[in-house]
């Protein structure tokens, strides 16, 4: 007698989580094929979630069925060269009657065929397991951002996803992964730095400040402050070939200062004479989302922030004055929310 399917499933007053892997990590759990995403419970497919063991389905079952491939049917020799139908060489020889031919005819003046009948569905005796039941559930938030960090000796953009975002152990041994999107939740210090670097990237207003240092250990940025009259500065190339040119005055005009408005490092590089970028705290994955647009948006307005012309001094200078940006300050304001 076989086993029974042991299936553990999560109810909610909105739909139904089903698994058929008790393993919660390791080899067991990363390597695991799991058989109910290839059955029909109540007529219709499971559909996948965030993570690869679990799946969705809209309530609790009623009706594990999985489709059976269909029988060879019709099995036949029809032959090859339609010229040759005779008496001695008909056009199809059923299967049955093939050891009343020659094998050698077979084999050179006809071809094996067959039909498929249609597939069945068989009823599946399955053991459903209720680990837990939730009401008032919230669907998760699809956290998808791009982060940039060094592989293979050059800089890589990658992804961080739901599946990134860390949990407290005391939730992991009590609560099935695919309902931990509704307990606290962080990102790390080294997560955060590698999404905030590839979003300024991306984002930054090259017109109004510049990225100066950018790697995987420390990020810099600096603001571009025009000059409102350009100023004309010489100098002499002392790393020319000739003592002639090493001593020629050369002139250049400047037409901007840059000030350091931002630089970070990570908790895991902890560069010397940057200061780390502070994990982001959250109850909930949702709230971990939000809090994270708030970093992002809040540092790429102060990055990109026009200068505002003073009005008191005939267009001379600028109105206040540049300040670095205090990025733990920001972060400690978002997580005190």
């Amino acid at each position: 007698m076989e086993d029974k399917l042991k299936i553990n499933i999560v109810k909610t007053d909105t739909c139904c989580f089903i698994s058929d892997c008790n393993a919660t990590s390791g080899y067991d759990y990363n390597y695991f094929h799991p058989q109910v995403d290839k059955m029909l419970f109540d007529g219709e497919c499971p559909t996948p979630t965030f993570y690869p063991n679990w799946f969705k389905i809209k309530k609790y079952p009623e009706l594990v069925q999985q489709k059976i491939a269909g029988q060879r049917i019709n099995c036949r020799y029809e032959i090859k060269n339609k010229n040759l139908i005779s008496d001695q060489l008909p056009m199809v020889i059923p299967y049955e009657d093939r050891d009343n031919h020659e094998s050698e005819v077979l084999d050179s003046l006809y071809e094996y065929e067959y039909d498929i009948d249609e597939p069945t569905l068989e009823n599946i005796d399955c053991e459903f397991s209720v680990v837990c039941e939730i009401n008032n559930f919230e669907e998760p938030v699809k956290f998808d951002y791009e982060a940039v960090h060094k592989y293979d000796y050059s800089d890589k953009v990658y992804h961080i996803t739901n599946v990134n975002i860390k949990h407290q152990l005391f939730d992991k041994m009590i609560f099935p992964e695919v309902v931990l999107h509704n307990r606290p939740c962080s990102l790390s210090s080294k997560e955060v730095y590698d999404i905030t670097r590839q979003y300024v990237r991306e984002h930054i207003d090259n017109s109004k400040a510049k990225i100066t240092s950018d790697y995987d250990f420390c990020f810099d940025v600096k603001k571009i402050i025009p000059l409102i009259e350009p100023e004309t500065i010489s100098y002499q190339n002392i790393f020319a070939r000739t003592k002639k040119e090493r001593n020629k005055i050369n002139y250049s005009v400047k037409k901007c200062n840059e000030v350091s408005i931002f630089s970070m490092t990570n908790k895991q590089e902890n560069y010397k004479g940057y200061t780390a970028i502070d994990n982001i705290i959250a109850n909930s994955e949702v709230e971990l989302k939000d809090k994270l647009d708030e970093w992002l948006t809040t540092l790429i307005n102060q990055i990109n922030k026009p200068l505002e012309l003073c009005s008191h001094c005939n267009g001379t200078g600028y109105k206040g004055e540049v300040k670095s940006i205090d990025k733990t300050k920001i972060i400690e304001d978002i997580n005190k929310n």
